[in-house]
């Protein structure tokens, strides 16, 4: 399955060529996911403990184009185990935004749709909000 590289939606446009949510391409799980450098930086910190969700992370160099390039980009490709426990993509986004990654630098990811990875993002907010309104 192939889903946006900007939002993560699965869907199409009614021509089949672009994300039907924000226009953006889509590409395949194992492409590159497209987040900036600080997110990248504290999800590779967070390495071991994502292992504990099923995500594996992996630092590459893609093949350059030119051989005069002298600045190699440095990837960041995510892959989630294929049986995920009831429950564990949730935890997973929560683990994310716990270490401070961005709603739009999760979205990147591609781990879900938009709309799930937001309702999760949301979820967590009005928990939040409740648990610490009794402290």
């Amino acid at each position: 399955m192939t889903r946006c590289i900007v939002c993560g939606c699965s869907r199409l446009d009614p021509k089949g060529i672009a994300c039907a949510l924000c226009g953006g391409a889509h590409g395949v799980r194992s492409e590159q996911c497209y987040v900036n450098e600080d997110t990248r930086a504290k999800l590779l910190a967070h390495a071991e403990d994502l292992k504990t969700f099923g995500v594996t992370l992996e630092e590459y160099r893609p093949i350059q184009k030119s051989a005069g390039d002298k600045i190699a980009v440095t990837g960041l490709a995510l892959q989630i185990a294929e049986a995920l426990k009831p429950g564990a993509l949730r935890s997973i986004i929560l683990y994310l935004r716990d270490i401070a990654i961005p709603k739009d630098e999760i979205l990147r990811l591609r781990l879900d749709e938009p709309e799930s990875v937001s309702d999760a993002l949301s979820e967590v907010r009005e928990g939040h909000q409740d648990s610490e309104a009794g402290d």
